[in-house]
């Protein structure tokens, strides 16, 4: 992955968060909003964020400035968020939370997928457990 910039509509967010991380692991820098952070709510989460390098920004499209931001957004975000419109008034490329998890797993050398009604999570916590401890360095986007 590039040194691209990513900016996160709802980076607080427990699809977008650790999505954020696994960019930024990639060598994405990344920054983003949440109106959770806006409203007060779950100050510790976004001091975390904070303290791992994501800039924060209030969600008044203040935070996207350029062309060359790639913006994320999923479905919670609605298209009349002023991140979004910001990101269209630059002409920055806009992607859904699936299509960058999708370019994600593609990408990868090795994809596993897990399916199913029931247990996914579990199952997907073994397989990382177990391509840790044969220090196989998995990167794992679990729920």
């Amino acid at each position: 992955m590039t040194q691209d910039d990513y900016f996160f509509c709802g980076v607080g967010g427990s699809g977008m968060l650790p999505l954020a991380m696994i960019v930024q692991a990639r060598g994405g820098r990344i920054a983003g909003s949440d109106r959770s952070r806006d409203q007060g709510r779950t100050p510790d989460k976004f001091a975390w964020l904070e303290a791992h390098g994501v800039a924060l920004h209030p969600q008044d499209g203040s935070g996207v400035t350029r062309a060359d931001q790639i913006v994320v957004a999923t479905g919670a975000v609605e298209d009349t968020v002023p991140d979004i419109g910001a990101a269209r008034a630059v002409g920055a490329t806009i992607k859904t939370r699936p299509q960058l998890l999708s370019e994600l797993f593609n990408a990868a050398p090795t994809s596993i997928g897990v399916a199913g009604t029931s247990g996914k999570s579990t199952i997907t916590g073994m397989i990382a457990w177990v391509l840790h401890r044969a220090d196989r360095a998995p990167t794992v986007m679990n729920g």
